[in-house]
């Protein structure tokens, strides 16, 4: 078995499972990766605090974006009907989620970013070792960026699972990075 073989097989594998991924989500994952390595190139910059006001204006954009692909942006979600709401929240509060059809604001970056801050408190002390602190820095920073827009992600998904009410956009592979 060749090398041509052994990647056509896997150019296979990967086409059948990303085909029963929702486009939605793939395109949200796209975002949230490009995002989370802009977010870590600004947290390898040897200047300390100005990473965590760039990513949490990034973090706040992303989160807005990806909320509004799955229908839950505020504005998105001031359209429905007074019962549809109702259901929102209480499915908003079982999954646990405190981004979804809220203002994404730098306060409510604060807040979701103060259930990781023993992570954001090592991120920063990272910085004071000269290269491998900085490099440090930033794959700490990106990670975290990453993990969060994948579980806004995940909080979308069930509450649009649970909810087939919600308008989304009419094409939700558009979005804009």
């Amino acid at each position: 078995m060749g090398l041509a073989e052994t990647i056509a097989r896997r150019r296979a594998a990967t086409a059948a499972r990303t085909a029963a991924v929702p486009p939605t989500r793939l395109a949200c994952r796209r975002l949230a990766r490009k995002a989370a390595l802009k977010a870590a190139g600004v947290s390898a910059m040897p200047v300390a605090g100005v990473d965590l006001f760039v990513n949490g204006h990034l973090l706040a954009g992303t989160l807005g974006t990806i909320s509004s692909a799955y229908g839950l942006s505020p504005e998105q979600i001031a359209r429905l009907p007074a019962p549809v709401r109702t259901r929102l929240e209480t499915l908003t509060r079982q999954v646990g989620s405190y981004i979804i059809g809220r203002s994404v604001t730098q306060a409510v970056v604060m807040q979701v970013l103060q259930s990781a801050g023993v992570r954001i408190g090592a991120q920063q002390a990272a910085k004071l070792a000269p290269v491998v602190g900085l490099a440090a820095s930033g794959a700490i920073s990106g990670w975290l960026f990453l993990r969060i827009c994948d579980r806004h992600i995940a909080h979308c998904e069930e509450i649009a699972r649970q909810l087939p009410q919600l308008q989304a956009p009419a094409d939700p592979l558009v979005i804009d990075i």
